[in-house]
């Protein structure tokens, strides 16, 4: 019944999470986009890039320590309750003094910083909404949890799409609004969150035998996975940033567009991922194990990646002119198709980096991390003058693959996982074949979303027919015991 009870609830999790946040992603971010003037959405995108680098002072790696504490013995949370918000408190004025300090060293000029004060508000009662949110979850009330998850991002999509289905409310849709409905929209959620929590922090028994935490050692203990979040954040955020500063704003503007799927893509990835770190966690001792699962969850993370990737190359600016009717001239096929092929890479770290975080190989990921954001930062500086957008993304393409690579030859080699010859040609063989018949059908097709439709049905002939994706596999292991 217990175990019923999970899935149902990581079903409901996990579909409102991929519903709501798709339909953020790609109908109102995506509206709102093609409604504002390119330089003013190249600036939100672009301050909002800096935010979330700086976004991990937030936390230092507090809310997956204290779900953790508070699921091993409900009584954590209402010993550190108070402990916790204050610490949370002092983060967020040393957040918001690194932001300010780097945006004015940036030039930002006073109307940018005005924006920049919204974001991290927004950012800060974020994370104060995660912290909440984890004492929820690590009580299994995973269906709140789940709700409140999304709570602020339905209430844009009501306001904003309200605004963008009735003409004479189109007006109310500057970036000032945009940035201030998000802002609101956290707040009402805090307000119920930590409401919840109140409620659960007086029926819960205080435990007595639990003393306050020391966070001077927390945070030293955290450290490690603050670096490495840092770290991914610049050679995935950081690029935003130097084409607004080393271009314009209508260029970030025109790499804005080409990253939304991107996004919604990584989004549904990580949500694969989360699920994946327990799992690894469970049978981190045992290499057989390991191997089955990492090598299950690339054929239904990866495999899928590249796919997607053969399909959409030919058909990027028919894509890109969907997406975007209202701004014809900044549509950017090459840029888009490489990020396309970027995202390749980073399912494979959801992958191979899920596996080294579960075996708490930090130290490893904090090296790979450090080189691929330096090799990001100088390859932006290069390229970014000499091709514009296009060079940020290859940049973008190249750090993700030298990351990745890493990622997957470290977990070989620590875990010691055995390659499978015969599902690599079985696989190559499929991809051989798919390109083949996918390329070569173009002339057949006049419509590009048809051919694109074609792809994926030839794409799940092939690999269910081939037998290469076993999901009882992962099935089985997300079961087993710890």
């Amino acid at each position: 019944m217990a175990q019923k009870k999970f899935w149902s609830d990581l079903i409901f999790v996990q579909g409102i999470n991929v519903l709501i946040k798709t339909i953020w992603i790609l109908v109102i971010d995506r509206s709102v986009q093609n409604l504002l003037p390119a330089e003013d959405y190249g600036t939100y995108y672009r301050l909002l890039s800096l935010s979330i680098l700086f976004v991990i002072v937030l936390d230092l790696g507090l809310n997956n320590m204290n779900s953790k504490e508070v699921s091993q013995n409900p009584g954590y949370f209402k010993t550190n309750f108070k402990s916790f918000i204050s610490t949370k408190v002092l983060l967020s004025l040393g957040y918001s003094l690194l932001l300010f300090i780097a945006a004015t060293l940036l030039g930002a000029t006073s109307t940018q910083l005005l924006l920049l004060g919204g974001l991290a508000i927004f950012q800060t009662i974020n994370s104060f909404n995660q912290y909440l949110r984890s004492n929820l979850a690590a009580m299994h009330l995973f269906k709140l949890d789940g709700l409140l998850a999304v709570a602020d991002r339905l209430f844009v999509i009501l306001v904003c799409g309200s605004w963008l289905l009735l003409p004479q409310y189109n007006d109310y849709l500057t970036v000032q609004n945009f940035v201030f409905v998000q802002v609101a929209g956290v707040c009402i959620t805090w307000v119920v969150a930590f409401g919840i929590n109140l409620i659960k922090h007086k029926s819960i028994e205080a435990d007595r035998t639990l003393s306050r935490v020391n966070f001077g050692g927390l945070i030293k203990a955290s450290l490690p996975y603050a670096v490495l979040i840092t770290l991914m954040a610049i050679f995935t955020r950081v690029d935003a940033v130097m084409i607004g500063q080393m271009i314009d704003d209508v260029q970030t503007d025109r790499y804005a567009m080409c990253y939304r799927l991107i996004d919604a893509a990584n989004m549904m990835a990580a949500l694969f991922s989360g699920m994946l770190l327990p799992m690894f966690a469970r049978i981190i001792k045992d290499n057989k194990a390991i191997g089955s699962l990492a090598a299950t969850a690339s054929k239904v993370l990866i495999l899928p990646a590249i796919i997607v990737a053969l399909i959409l190359l030919p058909h990027t600016a028919e894509i890109l002119t969907l997406m975007y009717p209202n701004k014809l001239g900044l549509i950017a096929p090459t840029t888009f198709a490489l990020l396309g092929f970027s995202f390749v890479a980073s399912a494979s770290v959801f992958v191979f980096g899920t596996l080294l975080t579960a075996g708490a190989k930090l130290k490893k990921l904090n090296i790979l991390a450090l080189t691929s954001a330096i090799i990001n930062i100088i390859l932006n500086f290069i390229l970014i003058p000499m091709y514009g957008i296009k060079g940020a993304a290859v940049a973008t393409l190249i750090t993700q693959w030298i990351f990745a690579i890493g990622c997957i030859s470290s977990s070989y080699k620590t875990f010691d996982i055995m390659i499978d010859t015969k599902t690599v040609v079985k696989i190559l063989i499929i991809l051989a074949i798919f390109s083949l018949t996918f390329y070569s059908s173009m002339q057949f097709f006049e419509s590009s979303f048809v051919h694109i439709a074609f792809g994926g049905l030839l794409s799940v002939l092939l690999v269910v027919g081939s037998g290469i994706i076993n999901l009882n596999v992962l099935k089985n292991l997300s079961r087993r015991k710890t």
